[in-house]
């Protein structure tokens, strides 16, 4: 088998799979898990409160980058034990859920649960550091397409798939058949490379990281200026991602298969939005590409706000499902190929581990403050109030030149990099 730097279509294949590994445990959570909660009677303030614990995982990933970074084995390249490790545990983890009875262990199902995201974080922080290592340039808009669409899928298999075969199969099999999936995918990166055989990839394992690399790669305006960028732009819509699904399920009574119906819209919708930013990303550049669908999202949360009455109609929720989705994973797709250009290969795991870091840090006040604002000033009121916070984002794009980055962070010299 080649290795993925030798060929475009096995790095798309890796990637595309890697990140619908990412995908699983995130639609289980975000939406088959907030579901269940539901069901069970909690508050949107408690929901609120349990998501923002279980994403916390996900803000500490920057202290899994240096140590990824730091040590990597030669048999397996600088990534892939990592992802391995990480994969192996994810499901693990996934199998000791159904032991535990929610009416009683609530708190150990919890736990069983961000345990699992930190390893799906650490999995994370290791093929996005790949990613930065082998993806040339000129691919990043459509590699990052292809790999947020997966996401996509596996969010959507994680979540959308899982409240409706819930209804069918329960949710002991459910777990078991997404440690399944994640262990299969696995397999897969124990059988490939990250370099050919030789001399390159014997300098590529030995590289190592070094604090002064990660101080290097932020003392400079650009890379400061993303971490804005990476905190400001999700608040928006980070408001209303648990408040919608309670609403949904609690407040419209909505059934799980139209709750299915609607989330499971995001693969198609994903996979399009995935596609779109990153050819446009390719062709306007990814910070205008940004400012765009930053637009677009804050729009379609002042239309949802404004639009009260239509609420309970299943044409409506699809319709506006369709704008806001298509919106939110083009910026999204094309906010991977920013941040990249904006992190040094030198510590790649680490510093794009830095950035996506704060986007989940936002995720994890944003769904607290999201379910409190819900409870006291009403869902129309919130969506009103993301609306406007995430037009108002859109004003920090400006400040910040990719361009600068990659020049200080790259030159040509028979492919060499240097921090």
């Amino acid at each position: 088998m080649k290795a993925l730097t030798e060929s475009k279509s096995l790095r798309y294949t890796t990637f595309a799979a890697l990140y619908f590994a990412q995908g699983l445990p995130w639609g289980l959570v975000t939406v088959a898990y907030v579901v269940f909660l539901a069901d069970h009677g909690l508050s949107k303030t408690d929901i609120g409160q349990t998501m923002g614990l279980l994403y916390l995982p996900w803000s500490l990933k920057p202290f899994a980058g240096p140590f990824i970074d730091r040590f990597p084995i030669r048999r397996f390249g600088r990534r892939r034990h990592f992802i391995v490790a990480a994969e192996l545990f994810m499901g693990a983890t996934l199998l000791l859920i159904p032991s535990l009875d929610p009416r009683t262990d609530l708190f150990l199902i919890n736990l069983a649960l961000v345990v699992h995201n930190a390893f799906a974080a650490v999995q994370d922080v290791a093929t996005d550091g790949l990613a930065v290592d082998v993806l040339p340039v000129e691919e990043r808009g459509k590699a990052n397409s292809v790999m947020w669409a997966a996401k996509v899928g596996g969010s959507a298999a994680g979540g959308s798939l899982c409240v409706l075969l819930a209804k069918y199969v329960g949710w002991t099999v459910l777990f078991v058949g997404i440690a399944v999936l994640v262990w299969s995918i696995m397999l897969l990166v124990i059988f490939i490379r990250e370099r050919p055989l030789g001399l390159e990839a014997e300098r590529a394992a030995e590289q190592r990281f070094e604090p002064r690399v990660l101080w290097r790669s932020f003392a400079f305006a650009a890379p400061l200026v993303g971490l804005a960028i990476a905190l400001l732009t999700p608040v928006g819509y980070g408001l209303i991602g648990t408040v919608y699904t309670v609403l949904l399920r609690s407040d419209l009574k909505l059934s799980s298969e139209n709750i299915a119906i609607l989330t499971g819209m995001d693969t198609p919708l994903g996979v399009g939005g995935a596609l779109l930013g990153g050819l446009c990303a390719d062709r306007f550049g990814p910070r205008k590409t940004m400012g765009v669908f930053i637009v677009g999202i804050g729009l379609s949360l002042l239309a949802f706000a404004a639009t009260r009455s239509l609420w309970p109609s299943m044409s409506f929720q699809i319709g506006w499902t369709v704008g806001f989705s298509i919106c939110q994973y083009a910026f999204n797709a094309a906010s991977f190929g920013f941040f990249m250009t904006l992190s040094n290969p030198a510590g790649g795991a680490t510093q794009f581990a830095v950035y996506m870091a704060c986007t989940n840090l936002t995720y994890g006040f944003t769904a607290r403050a999201g379910g409190w604002l819900a409870d006291t000033v009403g869902v129309a009121t919130t969506f009103a109030i993301a609306g406007a916070v995430q037009i108002a984002s859109v004003l920090i794009l400006p400040w910040c030149n990719q361009r600068s980055a990659e020049a200080r962070f790259r030159r040509e010299a028979g492919g060499a990099v240097v921090a």
